[in-house]
């Protein structure tokens, strides 16, 4: 194909973006769209190569794998080796048994599912995960596992249908990025395959669009401009467009789409700014840079527990630029070429496969190498991120929207006797409902609203308030239901909503939020248990505590907050559901507040996984309190 150093220039783009948005978000808010450009980029190469191919009749499958082979293995290879020698000598045994996994994922190009379940992308807990940016490889590998056998079967079937079927592919995956997003499933929408299809099928549909649609040259150029403002504009503003059915990533695709139409047959003032020598030598080396930059921001923050300074960022930059160099140079260019034969590459690649498997193993199987730290570290690091997540093969439809069985075996959410009602601060609490449901025969069902509040009309935005009320709707129609357990994430509750029609206090907006939802839940006869309060630290109790720990630092971090703070901030609030006779109110703080004090750690053990949400192991020091609740309600008649 005809070389167009525009397309390097994009590249050097969305490899900067996304380096500067991880060394800090408010640098560039929506730096990590350049992740979206590479998908665009790399949909229209890939298919203006294989359709030419095709065309003259010299396409072949196994060399176009042997071609990703060459393109993608070794560079990763010897990231993957860099990584795994840096992550035995500093992480702390959990940190390191998630990274051997993360290891299994990336060689097998499932990062992005292995991520789905393990990460939020956008979490502070992310920024421990050395592999975490190659959830991208994954998408794009699972991609390219099928589509060159799709464009091969439209070439012989049906030639003529193959734009419009690219153009079905790219439509049905943008709705169902849509949908996704609309139901709350803004993990699987942010790093699976069939709702990030469309992006690199957009890119397809630029390789393959007939001339026919090309315009005036000036026109051209219009859409070279019009595609430079739109990716400048989305990756300097604020990733929440606040746009009905429009995923964040959809002007910085159409960006890109743009200034790829734009430069089709002609360079205009766009391309040719894009192609300047030292944007397209970012470009050059841009797979490399992507590969290079995460790791060692990742290692640099693990190992100083804090941010770094602009020096530290300076210095860093130098490194990761001084690594894809020599990686591009030595590495991937020469195995690219014909310098190496592809049986060669062949054996290499295989041997460090296994050998990389082999290590990840004996990690895991070691338990994280445990002997090697401080106890007391190992203590603390053990809660990361261990705050329960619904299993995938526990999640089900439900009144268009989403729900997780608790106990119920016969997946019908009609069969529940007990909802579990909220965001993940209710979801929190699922492992420890589940157990107290098997031992009094119950069935029971989690609805959540991760990153929403389950209030019906004062929440987050409107796509919030639209998803708390099918919840809640959904849950009243469920005849068998008696109790609805109601649990929220108090401490962020005003912080998250945005409103301008209301001066009320932050404790009556909860109280008026609260009240109205458990009243239209009253109202349809089931009966409501309230869980209060619990005081969340705000910082990474586990990660940055055992961190501390094991590299011989002190915590200058709190590890409690006083109670007399607590009840400044609450006791209106609980008074108000403590004096409500139609519901029993939990308090958790109760638990967790002892001694004038309410503890993050107790007795060497973090009650946290994260900044906000409890440790899945510590959850048995609430059984009492939630058992005693479910009892009491069920037996007041």
């Amino acid at each position: 194909m005809t070389y167009r150093p525009d397309v390097d220039g994009l590249r050097a783009i969305a490899v900067l973006s996304v380096i500067i948005y991880h060394f800090s978000r408010k640098f560039l808010p929506g730096g990590y769209l350049g992740v979206d450009i590479f998908f665009v980029l790399s949909g229209y190469l890939i298919t203006t190569i294989i359709w030419r191919e095709i065309l003259e009749d010299k396409f072949s499958i196994i060399r176009f794998y042997d071609r990703r082979v060459r393109r993608i293995f070794p560079a990763l290879l010897i990231v993957l080796i860099a990584t795994t020698v840096i992550s035995i000598l500093i992480f702390l045994p959990l940190d390191l048994i998630g990274f051997a996994k993360s290891i299994f994922a990336t060689l097998t190009f499932v990062a992005n599912i292995y991520f789905w379940r393990d990460t939020n992308y956008f979490s502070r807990v992310a920024e421990e995960k050395p592999l975490l940016h190659l959830w991208s490889l994954g998408v794009e590998e699972q991609f390219y596992l099928l589509f060159p056998l799709l464009l091969l079967f439209l070439f012989r079937k049906a030639k003529s249908w193959t734009l419009i079927v690219l153009v079905g592919f790219c439509f049905g995956s943008l709705v169902s990025n849509v949908f996704a997003l609309k139901f709350g499933a803004n993990l699987p929408a942010f790093y699976l395959l069939p709702t990030r299809v469309w992006e690199i099928c957009a890119g397809a549909i630029i390789a393959l669009l007939p001339t026919k649609f090309e315009f005036t040259p000036k026109t051209m150029a219009g859409f070279g401009y019009a595609g430079l403002t739109l990716i400048i504009v989305s990756l300097t503003t604020s990733w929440h467009w606040n746009l009905p059915f429009v995923p964040d990533p959809f002007f910085v695709v159409l960006g890109t789409t743009f200034i790829l139409y734009s430069g089709l047959r002609e360079r205009h003032l766009v391309n040719s700014l894009l192609s300047r020598r030292w944007i397209v030598f970012i470009g050059l080396i841009s797979y490399s840079l992507y590969l290079w930059h995460w790791p060692v921001i990742v290692f640099l923050k693990y190992y100083l527990v804090r941010d770094l300074t602009i020096s530290e960022m300076i210095g860093a930059t130098i490194f990761m630029l001084s690594a894809a160099i020599v990686s591009w140079r030595y590495i991937e260019s020469p195995f690219r070429s014909t310098l190496y034969t592809i049986q060669r590459v062949r054996r290499i690649v295989i041997t460090l496969v296994m050998i990389l498997t082999i290590v990840a193993g004996v990690i895991i199987i070691q338990s994280g190498f445990p002997n090697r730290l401080n106890p007391a570290a190992m203590q603390i690091n053990s809660a990361v991120g261990t705050n329960y997540r619904c299993d995938m093969s526990d999640y089900l439809y439900f009144d268009q929207s989403r729900a997780c069985v608790l106990e119920l075996p016969s997946r019908n959410p009609n069969d529940a006797d007990v909802v579990l009602l909220g965001n993940s601060h209710a979801q929190m609490y699922a492992p420890l409902f589940r157990e107290i449901f098997r031992s009094h025969s119950l069935f029971g069902l989690l609805v959540p609203a991760n990153g929403c509040l389950p209030t019906y009309d004062i929440n987050i935005n409107s796509e919030c308030t639209q998803l708390a009320n099918r919840n809640i709707d959904g849950v009243i129609k469920l005849d068998k239901t008696r109790v609805v357990v109601l649990s929220t994430t108090w401490d962020s509750f005003i912080a998250k909503v945005k409103t301008s029609a209301t001066n009320a206090s932050s404790a009556q907006m909860m109280i008026d939020g609260l009240d109205k939802t458990i009243n239209r839940i009253i109202r349809s006869g089931k009966k409501v248990i309230l869980i209060g309060p619990i005081v969340t630290p705000g910082w990474d109790v586990a990660s940055i505590t055992g961190r501390n720990l094991a590299f011989g630092r002190s915590t200058e971090l709190p590890l409690y907050t006083s109670m007399q703070d607590f009840q400044d901030k609450y006791s209106s609030v609980i008074a108000h559901f403590e004096n409500r006779n139609d519901i029993v109110f939990v308090r958790p703080d109760e638990v967790q507040c002892s001694s004038g004090r309410c503890d993050y750690v107790i007795d060497g053990h973090s009650l946290f996984s994260d900044d906000n949400h409890l440790a899945i192991a510590e959850l048995w020091r609430f059984q009492k309190i939630f058992e005693k609740a479910l009892t009491v309600i069920l037996h007041n008649k």
